[in-house]
């Protein structure tokens, strides 16, 4: 469920396209609202079927098309949520985009205990799990000043109220922070060169409604190199450290899912501090057809006390078929991990179906 706040929005945006035919993204700025259904399948989750709205409006002043989007889903797991989001650019002297997020999500899922490595309890829930139940709220909100240069700085806020069946039942945290951001890739769902970076830190504090003190660093840089006749070289690298003394496990970065380190399940390494490296090689078939092959490296750590294990890899292929002009398209990928052939070797192989790249 982690990754359908990204994903189910540009899902949305891709059954409307294909549902006009031979619409582009300027022409399909010019309807106000869509509405569509919603089609998603990974490991995590199952198939997840769903629908949303979409809608565009230019408001004064500004260069580029605000979105607003209401989308909900229900899974094959038993997972359901609801979620808002909205991309809002405010022209002016210093113009200013404000990225809000919001949503409230109910499901099953699964804890592999904390750090990089089995121990005599962590390798019976490396290899299954355990399942709990978990009731999530969240809110994000970030004003981003545009700067020159393809800079973009600004403060942020996040709100996250988690209830669940496994350990401590609550996780209630309040949080301010900054980020900053460089873009300069020329497409956004399928950029073929640019480079991207965004950097943000987060500070919850006790004194703001959060339960515990800590502070929580982010970053994220993605290169998109175009090696001519469509072929495609672009890699990202991921950090994320969570510092603090009580850190509730939700609050703990980790990787795997559709999105980073595809093959390995997400949330089945977790601790305060994440590293993580994947590139693709994306090479043209047939018009709007096109295949990848990626791999990914990277682990999870405690920072406090240092364990080095294996790294953890995931690597696959993936086919790609483009559904409009903007470049939006359905992503299908298979793909495996060292995880999966020490420890798992009945479940080999990861299928995910859904729109835009990884990254």
């Amino acid at each position: 469920m982690r990754s359908f706040r990204r994903h189910i929005s540009l899902l949305l945006a891709l059954l409307a396209c294909s549902a006009v035919r031979g619409v582009s993204l300027d022409s399909l700025m010019n309807l106000p609202v869509i509405g569509a259904p919603l089609i998603n399948y990974s490991p995590e989750t199952n198939w997840v079927f769903g629908a949303g709205i979409q809608g565009y409006v230019l408001l004064p002043e500004a260069e580029k098309t605000s979105v607003l989007q209401l989308d909900g889903a229900w899974s094959m797991k038993h997972q359901w949520y609801i979620n808002a989001h909205a991309n809002l650019y405010i022209g002016g002297q210093t113009p200013l985009l404000l990225q809000v997020n919001g949503g409230y999500r109910d499901y099953p899922d699964t804890y592999y205990g904390i750090g990089n490595q089995p121990n005599d309890t962590t390798a019976h829930l490396a290899r299954i799990g355990q399942t709990y139940q978990s009731q999530r709220g969240y809110a994000q909100v970030a004003a981003l000043f545009e700067l020159p240069m393809l800079w973009a700085i600004g403060p942020s806020a996040e709100w996250i109220l988690e209830k669940t069946d496994l350990g401590s039942s609550r996780c209630h945290m309040w949080g301010v922070g900054v980020t900053a951001q460089y873009d300069s890739r020329d497409i956004l769902y399928y950029p073929t060169r640019g480079l991207f970076f965004k950097a943000g830190l987060t500070y919850f504090e006790p004194a703001l409604g959060s339960d515990t003190r800590m502070g929580r660093f982010d970053t994220d840089l993605r290169h998109y190199v175009h090696l001519g006749k469509g072929f495609i070289f672009t890699y990202q690298l991921r950090t994320q450290w969570a510092i603090g003394n009580d850190i509730p496990f939700q609050m703990l970065s980790s990787f795997g899912g559709q999105d980073l380190l595809r093959g390995v399940p997400h949330g089945m390494f977790r601790d305060n501090a994440m590293l993580a490296l994947q590139t693709e090689m994306r090479l043209p078939i047939w018009n709007f057809i096109h295949a990848c092959v990626f791999a990914g490296i990277g682990d999870v750590y405690n920072t406090a006390h240092w364990q080095w294990a294996t790294p953890k890899v995931g690597y696959g292929l993936g086919l790609r078929i483009g559904i409009n002009r903007a470049k939006i398209n359905i992503r299908a990928d298979v793909a495996r991990s060292n995880i999966y052939t020490e420890w798992n070797s009945w479940r080999s192989y990861s299928f995910y179906l859904t729109a835009t790249e990884a990254f």
